[in-house]
């Protein structure tokens, strides 16, 4: 049955006979294979597992030999200047004390 004007394609469908509605989603009757969760598609090319390999390794970039969390206690008032400063200047509360414990290294060796 063709599209008239003026109609959307709801409209069209529903217009249409229960043989004619069933012969039009015939199309989309096809069986899922198992394991795939209702999710059909093409197997992925070369660059496409490759692609999909390199996303699901990183995370966050390794700098140095990684990173390790320390809890440590900060004076209230301190870190909250400290954050200021930090968004001030566009740097991560961990970066800004890493720096900070450089500098202290590099002035106590020097």
């Amino acid at each position: 049955m063709k599209k008239k004007k003026g109609e959307n394609e709801y409209e069209r469908f529903i217009a249409l006979s229960d043989a004619a509605k069933d012969a039009e989603v015939k199309k989309y009757d096809r069986p899922v294979p198992a394991g795939c969760d209702g999710l059909v598609g093409r197997p992925l090319g070369k660059a496409d597992v490759a692609l999909h390999r390199k996303a699901a390794a990183m995370g966050r970039p390794q700098i140095g030999q990684g990173a390790k969390i320390v809890p440590v206690s900060i004076e209230r008032g301190l870190l909250k200047e400290a954050d200021a400063y930090a968004k001030t200047h566009r740097l991560k509360r961990s970066q800004m004390v890493a720096k900070g414990l450089r500098l202290l290294m590099r002035r106590k060796a020097s």
